[in-house]
């Protein structure tokens, strides 16, 4: 990856906003990332942080098993799926079915597709900001295809945001 995402993802201001390489791997995040984490440090994997860290499942991430680690265990089988001799996503899709918490919603996901996070709507705790939301944004740098640039609003309150619709093509 090159090195001006570091400056394209740290530069994002008013939403939080990180990269990660395809192991999901935390590259870069901005400021506001970092805000999300009760002690402003980013875990160095993301993946193992959502479905790993109690803190993620019991704390920051609301409604956890049914938003985001029904979301997140598809997107890690499929990429075990895709890389099977890649011994860090291997090593994460084992520690994950092995896990008492996280490890029957893999199993129980087995045959669920891995959605692209785009438009995704899902609850967190802002350790700042309160009970809120993120409406999360996706794409891949090029030429690294396999890393992850992600942004999520954050939106305050109990009630949930609509999902954005999809662009239309725009007319002249």
């Amino acid at each position: 990856m090159h090195a001006i995402w570091r400056t394209v993802v740290e530069g994002v201001t008013g939403s939080m906003a990180y990269l990660a390489d395809k192991h999901w791997n935390v590259v870069a995040c901005n400021a506001e990332f970092e805000a999300l984490f009760p002690d402003g440090r980013p875990p160095a994997n993301i993946m193992r942080w959502m479905l790993l860290d109690d803190q993620a499942r019991g704390g920051t991430l609301l409604n956890w098993a049914e938003d985001w680690a029904r979301g997140a265990c598809p997107a890690l089988r499929q990429a075990v799926t895709d890389n099977p001799a890649d011994p860090q996503l291997v090593q994460l899709a084992s520690d994950v079915r092995r896990d008492p918490v996280a490890g029957p919603i893999y199993l129980a996901t087995a045959s669920s597709h891995a959605l692209h996070p785009d438009g995704a709507v899902r609850q967190v705790h802002h350790p700042v900001k309160g009970v809120g939301w993120v409406i999360a944004s996706a794409a891949n740098p090029l030429p690294d295809v396999d890393a992850r640039f992600v942004m999520m609003q954050y939106r305050p309150g109990p009630v949930r945001p609509h999902q954005p619709p999809p662009l239309s093509r725009r007319t002249r």
